[in-house]
């Protein structure tokens, strides 16, 4: 086991299977203490039989708020504190964008982006009050950087949020916590194939075609090393997949090329500029109270 993160103390979610389990794994043999998190107790058993001496594991729902807030405080009473999360939680409903049912969407965004926020949030707050900050990575997707396909709609939009969670943590954090997104492309996990929550549809169609295509995904171990890595360097976009540039070139030349047809540069271009105007807001709210 390497010592490279000897007594340093990390919080994984959604490690019962897939990267999860494969970042807790990663954290562990360098030496982390890891609490592996998840709604799957049998996975999660499974994920800590894999695991060293000093981790365990916790039973979370990422969507309720207050098993989030019960985990925090199971950590500080346990760990002291956390220094590595990675808000990895998510799930999947392969599904046309019209066929999709209300509960699927609201399962979906309540674990994607409530779960993240929540985990994020109070994770963050404890790290605020450590001296030595922390390292928080959010798990994204390559939905998160441009369009990849068909057929995963409120997935993308989720994680499409998820950048946007991130970008607001890392520019409102203090400066001795780091954050990262993880945006992995295609991996080999069961993502989609779990269990879903009662009162949700069955999802039959593709099924053996979606399980076909996962299994030729990147390695789970290939990527968990990376995130890890990642964060640990403390970048802020940690990829995997090459092609997905081409996604993000693709986005970023049409809005360009809206800009400069719609709304090319003009020297009273930055009039509007909400980070101006909040300035010049805050400066007379300031000289009036003078």
């Amino acid at each position: 086991m390497s010592s490279q993160l000897a007594n340093t103390r990390a919080v994984v979610t959604g490690a019962a299977s897939g990267i999860g389990r494969a970042i807790a794994q990663e954290l562990s043999a360098r030496g982390a203490k890891v609490i592996a998190c998840d709604v799957n107790k049998a996975g999660l058993t499974e994920t800590l039989s894999t695991l060293g001496d000093g981790c365990a594991e916790y039973v979370c729902d990422v969507s309720d708020h207050a098993q989030v807030e019960a985990l925090a405080t199971h950590v500080g009473a346990t760990l002291g504190g956390c220094d590595f999360l990675f808000a990895n939680a998510g799930v999947i409903a392969a599904r046309r964008y019209t066929r999709l049912t209300v509960a699927e969407v609201d399962w979906i965004l309540g674990v994607n982006i409530r779960g993240i926020w929540s985990t994020t949030a109070v994770f963050a707050r404890m790290m605020e009050k450590q001296s030595e900050g922390g390292r928080i990575c959010f798990t994204g997707s390559e939905h998160s950087l441009g369009y990849q396909h068909a057929g995963a709609a409120i997935y993308t939009a989720s994680k499409h949020a998820v950048l946007g969670l991130a970008e607001i943590l890392r520019a409102e954090a203090p400066k001795n916590i780091s954050v990262s997104i993880f945006c992995p492309g295609l991996v080999a996990t069961a993502l989609g194939a779990g269990d879903r929550p009662a009162g949700l549809p069955e999802q039959r169609s593709n099924s053996e075609m979606s399980a076909r295509i996962q299994a030729r995904g990147m390695p789970v171990e290939e990527a968990a090393h990376d995130a890890v890595e990642g964060t640990l360097r403390g970048d802020f976009y940690i990829v995997t997949h090459s092609h997905a540039i081409h996604a993000a070139e693709a986005r970023l030349n049409e809005v360009k090329a809206a800009f400069a047809a719609q709304a090319p540069f003009s020297r009273n271009a930055n009039h509007y500029e909400v980070n101006n105007v909040i300035a010049a807001v805050e400066a007379e709210i300031k000289g009036e109270a003078l």
